[in-house]
């Protein structure tokens, strides 16, 4: 039996070697010279890009906007309790003695008593309503009970009202967690338009780029007819179109990501100034981290597939035969 020497090893590895720095140098020629191409058409190649950017940065922005919405939604302080609202001329005894009653069943977690100047304090102070309070000779306002739920589905909340309602002194008992539930709903519609609108956007993307790569084989139709003739391979000839249409995504995405960033800081002044009207520390927030690179990658592989649905229908067009 034939053993081979150590000294094999490496001559086996040489090709290898080999094949890997020459497979290296194509790629790089062909990712440099499709950056060339881009560059040696700054017009055609910028508003091509600035087309991407717009379809692109529409849906991040309205996904943005939809989680600062949310955000909103997350620092409101309690929706999730009900306002039980007393009959006019119910007093403080009565009022106290229907609030203990109620802190004492199973399914509420807290009761907290407002009463009728303590509630007229509150409008005083809302902007807008201090003259109007100043002009009543009495106050027209009622005992106030919000009552906290004990964490409960729509079926034992809707149970709990109908108990509450049933009790004497009790004239409305009002809902605020059916908002909060409506907002949630619409939330998760806007959602969904908003991952429809992208996906149309994205499928306009990968048509713009492909027009695009599309063009640039008609414009040099003679030379890749020459390159076909002298032996070029078809994946030599596909390479810088699949690179352009790289170079148009990831630039486009780019671009997005400013134009999100400008439109934020844009917005930011006038919504700190209405904030501040409603004495809320609520801010604007950027796209984090992982939605950047979700845009830009996603951008990149927009472009690609463009470039490679305009190189696999027309470029067949140009074989020697």
């Amino acid at each position: 039996m034939v053993r081979s020497s150590p000294t094999n090893a490496p001559r086996r590895r040489q090709p290898v070697r080999q094949a890997l720095r020459a497979w290296s140098r194509r790629h790089a020629y062909s990712l440099l010279s499709s950056l060339g191409s881009l560059l040696r058409q700054p017009l055609a190649s910028a508003m091509t890009i600035i087309v991407l950017a717009i379809a692109l940065s529409l849906p991040v922005l309205l996904h943005s906007s939809l989680k600062n919405f949310q955000q909103i939604g997350q620092d409101w302080q309690r929706l999730d309790t009900l306002t039980v609202f007393l009959a006019d001329g119910t007093g403080q005894d009565e009022a106290e003695e229907l609030a203990a009653r109620i802190a004492g069943w199973e399914a509420v977690e807290t009761v907290s008593e407002v009463t009728p100047d303590q509630a007229l304090e509150e409008l005083r102070e809302e902007a807008g309503f201090a003259e109007a309070v100043e002009a009543l000779s009495e106050n027209p306002l009622p005992w106030v009970l919000e009552v906290t739920p004990g964490g409960l589905s729509e079926a034992q909340l809707n149970q709990l009202v109908r108990r509450m309602e049933g009790l004497d002194p009790v004239e409305m008992v009002l809902v605020d967690l059916r908002w909060l539930n409506r907002l949630e709903n619409m939330l998760e519609v806007l959602d969904t338009v908003i991952w429809l609108l992208a996906g149309l956007f994205a499928l306009a993307i990968v048509f713009v780029v492909g027009n695009t790569i599309r063009l640039d084989i008609n414009n040099r139709k003679e030379e890749i007819e020459v390159m076909a003739l002298v032996g070029a391979t078809d994946s030599f000839i596909r390479r810088p179109f699949l690179y352009a249409g790289l170079w148009f995504g990831l630039a486009g995405g780019l671009l997005a990501w400013l134009m999100v960033l400008g439109s934020l800081a844009f917005l930011r002044a006038p919504v700190a100034r209405l904030a501040a009207s409603y004495d809320s520390p609520f801010r604007l927030l950027p796209p984090d981290t992982t939605a950047v690179a979700v845009l830009i990658a996603g951008a990149s592989l927009l472009g690609l597939a463009g470039a490679w649905v305009a190189v696999t229908r027309h470029l067949r067009h140009f074989s020697p035969a």
